[in-house]
């Protein structure tokens, strides 16, 4: 059975990053940016009609804002193909000259797209269902609520290492349906592609942490956990809103490092698993 090399693969995604961050930025910036301040004003714009909702008792002006939040999502999860399909591009030696802007809407764009908006439907009723369940075991236990959290961490990480990692690779080189693609090929390489995953997340989470620290001493601090629980969720829906700014413009600086890194391990693995064959998924 072939086997993705976890070590390799994440020491190469480093090594192709730092290489070629300035043509990383080059050939992302433009969605990027539209990305970011779409993101930000929508967000804000959700936040206000959330705490006002909350504040009041009434929902009624929360659906045109989640509907917003929907277009924007659709929006972004275009960007972000344009983004990766571009990045992929450049670590399979396909872009040798730098570019100073790149936007473009091709068949691999296309083909990425369809395949996020597939894996997003699969993420996003996970992530509901999480959330209700962590929300129920804090009203029960609060001690049991970061287990509970990181539990369904745990399976959107498991989806994101069958799925989400080869997405892009197969999106820019084949044209066979992506993700039965990304399921057949990463059969028997769960662990490996996890270990790849773990080797991006963790560095990039804490590098997150850390850019916040100096940050975080211009934002109020988050409500007491003495409060009750509709004070609390209030309250940290305004802290949240407050932060929007800083969060929002780390997401911007670290974008590069995601997507590169992202986008190599996506080559690597597919490199190594390329040949295999492929079957029908209900066979």
């Amino acid at each position: 059975m072939t086997r993705v090399p976890a070590v390799a693969t994440i020491r190469d995604a480093y090594v192709f990053t730092a290489n070629n961050l300035g043509g990383i930025i080059g050939l992302i910036w433009v969605p990027m940016v539209l990305v970011t301040i779409l993101g930000f004003f929508i967000s804000q714009n959700l936040f206000n009609q959330g705490i006002e909702a909350m504040a009041s008792g009434t929902a009624a002006n929360l659906g045109p804002a989640l509907l917003l939040w929907l277009g924007y999502l659709l929006s972004a999860l275009l960007l972000m193909a344009m983004m990766y399909v571009a990045v992929v591009q450049l670590a399979l030696g396909q872009r040798n000259t730098p570019s100073w802007a790149h936007f473009a809407f091709g068949a691999a764009e296309w083909r990425m797209l369809r395949a996020l908006l597939v894996f997003v439907g699969l993420v996003i009723p996970v992530f509901f269902l999480g959330s209700i369940l962590v929300n129920g075991v804090a009203i029960r236990s609060p001690q049991a609520a970061p287990l509970a959290s990181l539990l369904v961490h745990v399976v959107m990480l498991i989806f994101a290492a069958r799925f989400f990692l080869l997405l892009p690779a197969i999106s820019a080189m084949e044209t066979e349906p992506v993700l039965r693609r990304a399921w057949q090929l990463s059969a028997g390489n769960f662990w490996p592609l996890f270990a790849v995953l773990m080797g991006f997340v963790i560095p990039l989470f804490l590098l997150f942490i850390l850019l916040m620290v100096p940050m975080a001493s211009q934002i109020p601090p988050p409500p007491a956990t003495n409060a009750n629980l509709q004070t609390q969720q209030l309250a940290m829906f305004v802290w949240l809103r407050q932060a929007l700014p800083f969060l929002w413009g780390l997401l911007f600086f670290v974008w590069p490092l995601v997507i590169g890194l992202f986008s190599s391990a996506s080559v690597s693995a597919w490199r190594a698993l390329k040949d295999k064959p492929s079957v029908d998924i209900e066979a």
